[in-house]
């Protein structure tokens, strides 16, 4: 038995038995305080399941103003003890008994039956997109399959990112049409137009993949694969870097961090300037398909980058401000100048992509709550004020029963009344 399997069998035993004392206790005081328990130990199984937001809420919210809430009410109505004598509905006590037992005995069978605890959480659908990294090649349009994906994708474009199912696919690239109306383009698909790459690739499920369309030496067109990760980010203030290189041959690269206050000084050594290798040895682009490239993890913030090539400096970027959450993906990649005949170095950035949400983070249980859990969650909280209103109108007769048995008077307090508004009839009665 592991030490996190026995910690949760100890708090779900607390639970348990504070919630059956809940219900059997007879002081509404204390029925409150074992409620506040069990809501405890339901905060700490979010935290066992790395959500503390959840947990937290659930202290707040459940433990802290909702139960001010009902001791409230409990002092307000006077009922923080049950007298003994006959209850007024008999029946209810056993019913809820009884229908708590079958849906406990349905619950088990069912979950035994199905096998529960065995299943698997739904994997998410593989997303895909294109990026046009292919110096001097024309506009182009991508197709998985049948499916267009993007349409007049331009040198340094991407597309956004498409689930689409899980398997195999034969990525298609075609020359765009040129044609200024578009609906006179035909179907390349439908017209049996030769691509200019045909590229077979497989996506799987909960993958993000990012395609570039790039180029050799000889300038032939071919697709490279790069994986694109999505998943959460372990802190609020990190982010993800992917670095490729889409050069067609030479050495591999390296990725470099420089220090703007160090970096120009003349009087400093290159040892002495503070560069940092973020990664290295990119090799060069292979018609493979496979890529050439890393990913990285990184503190937000403003960063001065280079492209260096051994101790060869082969490019400079600008300084780049690096929100958290995200990821970036950098590409060195050639480019075509007008009136060259050589390609000259570009770093290619692509915009910046939300990283997914931790479970049990205030922007995915945000999500959750106003997409596919909205109609759930303003249910139970429906249920939750009928509870409420149902439990002070039954409590309320017993309320005033006990007020007006404080308003009767005793025969010598009426007695006295009267002597004092008539003292004379009072005296002519002894």
């Amino acid at each position: 038995m592991t030490l996190e399997l026995a910690i949760f069998i100890i708090v779900a035993a607390v639970a348990i038995f504070s919630a059956a004392f809940m219900l059997v206790s007879r002081n509404a005081v204390h029925s409150a305080l074992f409620l506040v328990t069990n809501f405890l130990c339901v905060a700490f199984f979010y935290l066992m399941l790395n959500a503390p937001f959840l947990g937290m809420i659930q202290v707040t919210v459940y433990a802290g103003a909702i139960m001010v809430l009902f001791m409230f009410v409990i002092m307000l109505l006077g009922a923080e003890r049950l007298r003994d004598e006959e209850p007024r509905y008999p029946w209810l006590a056993p019913g809820a008994v009884a229908l708590t037992t079958i849906f406990q005995v349905v619950a088990f069978v069912s979950i035994v039956r199905g096998n529960v605890g065995l299943l698997k959480p739904i994997p998410h659908q593989p997303q895909v997109r294109f990026v046009h990294a292919a110096p001097g090649a024309p506009a182009v349009d991508v197709y998985l399959n049948n499916e267009k994906m993007g349409s007049d994708l331009a040198y340094r474009e991407p597309t956004e990112f498409t689930a689409v199912r899980a398997g195999d696919y034969n990525a298609l690239v075609f020359p765009a049409c040129t044609e200024a109306d578009q609906s006179k383009c035909p179907d390349p698909i439908k017209s049996g137009t030769a691509p200019v790459v045909v590229n077979s690739i497989r996506l799987e499920p909960d993958t993000t993949t990012t395609v570039l369309i790039t180029s050799t030496a000889d300038q032939k067109l071919f697709l490279m694969t790069v994986p694109t990760d999505m998943g959460p980010l372990d802190s609020e203030d990190t982010l993800r870097l992917t670095a490729v290189n889409a050069l067609p041959s030479g050495a591999p690269v390296s990725l470099i961090q420089l220090d703007p206050a160090k970096e120009y000084r003349a009087d400093l050594t290159p040892e002495q300037r503070g560069r940092v290798v973020l990664v290295a040895d990119l090799g060069a682009t292979t018609s493979s398909g496979v890529s050439s490239a890393k990913t990285i993890t990184l503190n937000k913030g403003d960063y001065l980058l280079a492209w260096q090539r051994g101790d060869e400096r082969l490019m400079t970027l600008d300084t780049l401000t690096m929100k958290p959450k995200t990821h970036e993906l950098l590409i060195l990649a050639p480019e075509m100048v007008a009136g060259q005949t050589t390609p000259r170095l570009t770093s290619i950035r692509l915009k910046p992509v939300r990283t997914e949400e931790a479970f049990g983070s205030p922007q995915q249980i945000g999500q959750s709550l106003l997409s596919a859990f909205l109609l759930p969650f303003e249910l139970v909280s429906l249920l939750l004020l009928v509870a409420m209103v149902g439990a002070i109108i039954l409590t309320r007769e017993e309320v005033v029963k006990r007020a007006r048995q404080r308003l009767v008077v005793s025969p010598v307090v009426r007695r006295i009344n009267r002597a004092v508004r008539n003292p004379s009839a009072e005296s002519s009665a002894d």
